[in-house]
């Protein structure tokens, strides 16, 4: 009863901040670059225009998410970081409580974001005509493992924000995460693996063969890594234990 008491007023200091407006504007900045991208250029396109699309989400999904999640948590908890009023704000609320509603907070705008790509990816299909087909599990597959590499970075994010004084560190490593995220795509895959950024392109599930001679792209659906992913739910949670008991023992 507490914790939604708790959420309530959370959402309250947040009501005319126009949080929506980022999820929004992520939404809407992935719709014109599937537009610009996967416009179809030959009559084979059509045929495989789909596929291309979870071929270029994950991609894109590791140039603009590790950014989005540091402005996203550098609007979630600057109020209270400009204001220095962590120890009123602990006399009145549990620390843990704190943590966590800052946390949920946040991740109701991730889950709307990663839920946004399916509609992204139907219109697109709808507008040029595709015609494969949008299967429902591929819908899933990329949604749910954008979500959950994105519980992790939230995490890192958040004790970032929440240890930093000046905001303009955790918005450097969002943007550092950013750029490890889309080069680990050219390491050897053990050393990309260490890229946690990374990871939105290390799930994805569409691979590409390109034809030197014909110049002719080629799409295909691999196995998706079920167990993979949920290893890294569990890390996930792990990294989220860790950055709360870091934050929680920041002198206030």
């Amino acid at each position: 009863m507490k914790m939604l008491t708790a959420l309530k007023a959370e959402q309250m200091k947040h009501r005319r901040r126009m949080l929506l407006l980022l999820p929004a504007a992520l939404i809407l900045f992935e719709f014109l670059w599937a537009l610009w991208s996967l416009e179809p250029r030959k009559a084979s396109d059509l045929a495989q225009g789909y596929l291309s699309s979870f071929y270029l989400f994950p991609i894109l999904n590791s140039l603009i998410y590790p950014i989005f999640l540091a402005v996203l948590v550098n609007r979630v908890c600057d109020m209270e970081i400009k204001g220095d009023t962590f120890k009123l704000l602990y006399t009145l609320q549990d620390k843990k409580q704190f943590y966590n509603c800052k946390y949920l907070m946040a991740l109701k705008y991730v889950a709307l974001s990663a839920l946004g790509s399916w509609p992204i990816i139907w219109v697109t299909g709808r507008i040029y005509g595709f015609t494969d087909m949008l299967e429902p599990h591929m819908v899933l597959q990329l949604c749910l493992s954008t979500f959950i590499v994105s519980t992790l970075l939230l995490s890192i994010q958040q004790v970032l924000s929440l240890l930093s004084s000046n905001q303009i560190l955790p918005l450097v490593a969002g943007l550092a995460g950013s750029f490890l995220s889309l080069f680990s795509m050219f390491f050897p895959p053990a050393a990309a693996r260490l890229i946690l950024w990374g990871y939105y392109g290390i799930f994805g599930f569409v691979w590409m063969d390109w034809d030197r001679s014909t110049r002719i792209s080629t799409y295909y659906e691999q196995n998706f890594d079920w167990i993979g992913l949920l290893l890294f739910a569990v890390v996930s949670l792990i990294v989220y234990f860790v950055c709360r008991s870091i934050a929680l023992r920041k002198e206030v």
